[in-house]
């Protein structure tokens, strides 16, 4: 005996709407996040600023962030020092002195003119700059070119960490793995803000 279903086929010529940037879905869930009014938009005409006082740490944080945003972007952000907080439409790394954050915390403020990510300690924007590129589209992530825009919503998140140890393991005894597939592995968990490698 022989049963035909009914198949529905749908088929439209319109994209599906690119869903609107929040500041919502990320992991770990932050401490706190206010949201804002707007978006902050990335262009290619943007920069990566970081505070002149502690450069060098920074300026290599900095490049990662460039580094990883460039390949579906195609902007070649440039990185560099300065002493005051730059003009609208750029990316701003600073120390704090905001006790309450310790070693790992951050607070990253995006405004529609700036997004300004400051911590007590390098790790605390190393981990900031994991969030500001969750925020992004998932298309950022990609390692060929994409079409923009490149949004993400406006408003305030405070983080830190409320475990000092967070790992995950790699069972390399059963399964072998090889040089590449071990450093995806830490950039993949770095990008969850995990800080230990078993």
């Amino acid at each position: 005996m022989l049963f035909l279903l009914p198949v529905a086929v749908v088929c439209c010529d319109n994209p599906k709407p690119q869903e609107a940037p929040t500041l919502q879905n990320l992991i770990p869930k932050p401490v706190s996040v206010t949201a804002g009014d707007g978006v902050f938009a990335l262009t290619e005409k943007a920069g990566i600023y970081v505070d002149s006082d502690s450069a060098q740490e920074l300026l290599k944080i900095g490049q990662y962030l460039a580094d990883k945003l460039k390949p579906a972007t195609g902007f070649g952000l440039n990185v560099s020092a300065v002493k005051d907080t730059p003009m609208a439409g750029n990316i701003y790394l600073s120390i704090s002195s905001d006790t309450a954050l310790g070693d790992e915390g951050y607070v990253l403020t995006i405004t529609k003119e700036l997004i300004k990510l400051t911590a007590n300690k390098p790790a605390g924007l190393f981990y900031g700059v994991q969030t500001i590129r969750q925020l992004l589209p998932a298309k950022a992530e990609l390692s060929t070119a994409q079409e923009g825009p490149w949004e993400i919503a406006t408003g305030t998140i405070r983080d830190y960490p409320n475990y000092a140890y967070r790992g995950s393991m790699l069972d390399v005894g059963r399964h072998f793995f090889g040089v590449d597939d071990v450093k995806r592995y830490i950039d993949l968990i770095a990008f969850y803000k995990m800080n230990i490698m078993h």
